[in-house]
């Protein structure tokens, strides 16, 4: 019979390597302070009747990670010779 080991493996220390770059971002995710809302959220959830500390918290997060990637999108610039994707058209109005 073959006698087990219950030392440290080949294929542990493999996934062991693997894992460390992982680690260390998670570990420092952690480790970061809070965001701090910006005016505009804080004035937004401010506005808001009837809710609740947790609600409040959730609202404010909820508008900080918008306005990042709003700023994302913003900041991104097209050169001109880029054409637009769709071709506009306008729609013919109901009323006629």
């Amino acid at each position: 019979m073959r006698e087990q080991s219950h030392g440290l493996t080949r294929r542990a220390a493999g996934k062991l390597v693997l894992a460390l770059p992982f680690a260390a971002t998670a570990a420092a995710d952690e480790k970061r302070p809070p965001e701090r809302p910006s005016p505009q959220a804080e004035c937004l959830a401010a506005y808001e009747p009837g809710l609740s500390v947790e609600e409040e918290a959730r609202l404010k997060k909820a508008l900080v990670g918008g306005e990042k990637s709003l700023a994302v999108i913003r900041d991104f610039k097209l050169p001109p010779d880029v054409a637009p994707s769709l071709r506009f058209a306008a729609l013919k109005s109901r009323k006629r």
